[in-house]
């Protein structure tokens, strides 16, 4: 799933936060892998997250 070490590492960081605050895990499905990369690549080009921090609270929050 992780290209390069930086989105493991942020992963990793973002999920002990989680945890740390007892919001659960974020864990993207393997069914919504291409959502999520759509939702990334659009963040990525237009600096926005407003969609993509819906879209992962709507499908990637695990645990709470």
């Amino acid at each position: 799933m992780f290209l390069d070490g930086k989105k493991l590492v942020a992963n990793l960081v973002a999920n002990k936060e989680m945890i740390k605050n007892g919001q659960g895990i974020i864990a993207v499905p393997v069914e919504e892998i291409g959502n999520y990369l759509t939702k990334l690549t659009l963040y990525y080009e237009t600096g926005d997250n407003t969609k993509l921090k819906e879209w992962i609270y709507d499908n990637c929050i695990d645990g709470v």
